[in-house]
């Protein structure tokens, strides 16, 4: 099952405006690195990305172990 895309469109404007901004703010005259700021932004993408799949699948594993953790008696619990 593909994600659903549509669904994070507004989350990716937004992060978008942000990075642009931190960059602008960060990096002064870009003018002289027109032919490679599309690689510098593509890292910081990866990064995002590889950041975003890392807590995701520790989420999901973690409610995993969860659901599968039997369940400790009771300490008010006589036998």
């Amino acid at each position: 099952m593909a994600m659903k895309k549509d669904a994070y469109e507004d989350l990716v404007t937004e992060i978008s405006k942000k990075l642009s901004e931190k960059i602008l703010q960060e990096e002064g005259d870009l003018s002289g690195r027109v032919k490679t700021i599309d690689a510098d932004i593509a890292m910081i993408a990866r990064e995002v990305g590889l950041r975003t799949s890392k807590l995701v699948l520790q989420k999901t594993c973690d409610e995993k172990v969860t659901k599968k953790k039997p369940k400790a008696s009771s300490p008010t619990e006589t036998v």
